[in-house]
């Protein structure tokens, strides 16, 4: 070879220094957007989650291979850093740990069109979700529940109310007063209290199907970029 083992070691331990900083900042990006979704699970659904929580998995195997690479390359043994150096070369594809690089690179662009097709299905999806959690929330009649109080948070965070407007709660009998704004919550943490003189006329599902997709898009980009830099790396 026409460099030295050491020229080897210290080529290598760069490379995955790189490879390891690319994996935490899609670990970081990757579980951020999925803690932005997980929170309003119970209204967008599971589905939607899917494409984050792949591109997180990618991000731990990315950072588990660097670490490996690393730990071998600290071997200061010729032939581990060979072996290093074809884990952390992509291009040799008749290698197995090339392929290994491969595959997740792969994967990652996978993450790429999974969430591109979620993004461009997901406003049925969210409406059926939404429509579905709102009658069983309707059917318990206890304002003090979970689920009343989630939609209470939806209600306030976006300023909105129930999935198409306050029209929907005509079967209830009554519209919370989360609708209105934001009140004081007593010890029992009943419902929102505010001057319900003026309802919020939009509905959530629209809301929530907006900040999903701008979600959804920032998991797309992120797995297009990693996919990317990690190939030209």
């Amino acid at each position: 070879m026409a460099l030295s083992s050491s020229c080897w070691k210290y080529l290598v331990l760069t490379f995955n220094v790189l490879f390891a900083m690319s994996a935490v900042a899609l670990f970081g990006i990757s579980g951020f957007l999925l803690y932005r979704m997980f929170i309003y699970r119970h209204f967008i659904g599971v589905n939607v989650e899917y494409p984050a929580i792949l591109l997180l998995m990618m991000a731990i195997i990315t950072c588990s291979i660097a670490w490996i690479g690393w730990r071998t390359a600290k071997s200061m043994h010729h032939i581990h850093v060979v072996m290093v150096y074809l884990l952390s070369d992509p291009t040799k594809y008749k290698s197995y740990a090339g392929t290994l690089i491969v595959l997740v690179v792969v994967i990652e662009f996978s993450c790429f069109v999974w969430a591109m097709v979620e993004w461009d299905n997901i406003e049925i999806d969210i409406k059926s979700t939404m429509m579905n959690y709102f009658m069983e929330t309707s059917e318990r009649k206890d304002p003090n529940s979970a689920d009343s109080l989630r939609w209470d948070k939806l209600h306030v965070k976006f300023e909105c109310c129930g999935v198409s407007g306050p029209s929907d709660y005509t079967s209830t009998g009554h519209v919370p007063f989360s609708c209105c704004g934001q009140g004081p919550l007593d010890s029992l943490h009943k419902p929102y209290t505010a001057d319900c003189s003026t309802l919020y006329q939009r509905g959530c599902g629209k809301q929530l199907h907006e900040y999903a997709k701008k979600q959804l898009l920032y998991v797309a980009m992120a797995a297009l970029t990693a996919s990317i830099l990690q190939v030209r790396t």
